[in-house]
């Protein structure tokens, strides 16, 4: 699910039908800079940083901000979660001015966040804003809501560590290939952006490299699934070596072997 854009439907149809049109695609215009804020600030310490709220549409607005906690689980996809569920939620440490305003078209404002870092906290802890349009609603009528997002990630300096493992590795027949399935698991306490690739061998002769997908996401304490099809293999036994860069010091490997019928 991508956070950069959700365009959300407000309303009810009543028997199956809608008394007015919704507005054009282009009437839906809200952008936020930037898509992702990162800083460092030490525990004990407050800091306020700014995210810029752009109207490129051609009407007003009313802008809602609210905070939300997620996680990104094994598939990649985002689960949100009330405030405070979140293990490594700032919410609650988070301050935001203003929570509601009006935007004129082709104009922008500044929306602050002042976070206050408890003492005793260490390694990163992060939380996704949503800026959230309030359409008039009408009755009968179909009101559409657009919403955009911005993850904030706070690191304690000097306490982040980076650290992963290869938890899983398994290899599935599919109709266009071999597919292979490496799990990772993010020991470390923050984030961290996946590449790799897994070298299939019969004997010790590499007869295969897939490559996986580059930047996957992996949250803190968080888990991924990745997934990619190799080629065709004959019958006969192999062993499938998985190799992940999560930004660590060295790249970390996974085994299975598996017979192709």
């Amino acid at each position: 699910m991508s956070l950069r854009r959700l365009t959300v439907f407000l309303g009810a149809v009543a028997l199956g039908l809608l008394a007015t049109a919704a507005p054009a695609p282009a009437d839906l215009s809200l952008d936020v800079s930037p898509a992702k804020y990162e800083f460092q600030l030490a525990a004990g310490k407050a800091q306020t940083i700014p995210i810029l709220v752009r109207n490129n549409g051609s009407a007003s607005v009313h802008i809602q901000v609210s905070l939300a906690d997620f996680l990104v689980e094994r598939d990649g996809n985002y689960k949100f979660l009330p405030l405070g569920k979140g293990p490594y939620s700032m919410a609650s440490w988070t301050d935001v001015n203003p929570r509601e305003f009006d935007l004129d078209p082709q104009s922008f404002k500044q929306v602050r966040f002042t976070i206050s870092v408890p003492a005793g906290m260490t390694g990163e802890y992060s939380d996704l804003v949503f800026f959230t349009t309030r359409p008039p609603r009408k009755p009968g009528g179909l009101a559409i809501a657009e919403r955009v997002a911005s993850k904030l990630y706070e690191i304690v300096p000097d306490t982040a560590k980076f650290a992963g493992e290869i938890d899983d590795v398994a290899a599935k027949p599919d109709a266009s290939g071999e597919k292979y399935v490496v799990g990772f698991h993010n020991t470390g306490n923050a984030h961290v952006y996946l590449s790799g690739r897994v070298e299939i061998k019969s004997g010790s002769q590499v007869i295969d490299r897939v490559i996986l997908p580059k930047d996957m996401l992996v949250e803190r304490n968080g888990k991924r699934m990745i997934e990619a099809v190799g080629k065709k293999l004959a019958a006969g036994s192999y062993s499938a070596i998985a190799f992940i860069d999560y930004g660590g010091p060295n790249l970390i490997a996974g085994q299975t072997n598996f017979v192709v019928h």
